[in-house]
């Protein structure tokens, strides 16, 4: 009888404390990756990562490798804009103008090539972690 009156209750503090754990472990993994991918589009449009950070637009390569860091975040990670506009110290206009600029140039193959190859390098779904479970966190 008293397992039928304990079947039904919340698992108490432990449930909790393994969910905000959960949770810090699956933002750190994505900083992470985020991080992964300044390098790779970084490398790939020859700025410094420390670029993608900085007041103003800046030359056109510097512009154009944020469009791609923002759009990354926001459809290979999920983030949402005003979280990908906030890292990169833009609007949330902005973040919304790059991922539509970055979907009209996959039109072109050679650039959509290399994003793919990006989003390959960077993605949690290779990430040995979260391989198993992502289906159900993303």
């Amino acid at each position: 009888m008293q397992a039928n009156r304990d079947r039904g209750k919340s698992k108490g503090p432990g449930l909790a404390a393994s969910r905000r754990v959960f949770s810090a472990l699956w933002e750190s993994r994505i900083a992470a990756h985020l991080h992964l991918a300044e390098g790779y589009v970084s490398k790939a449009y020859c700025v410094l990562p420390v670029e993608f950070y900085d007041d103003g637009r800046g030359p056109r390569r510097v512009c154009e490798a944020r469009q791609l860091l923002m759009y990354l975040a926001h459809v290979e990670f999920g983030l949402p804009l005003s979280e990908v506009a906030r890292r990169y110290r833009r609007d949330r206009s902005t973040a919304h103008h790059a991922c539509r600029k970055i979907e009209d140039q996959r039109d072109d193959p050679a650039f959509d090539e290399m994003v793919s190859k990006i989003e390959e390098l960077i993605s949690l779904r290779a990430d040995p972690l979260f391989r198993d479970i992502y289906g159900a966190c993303a």
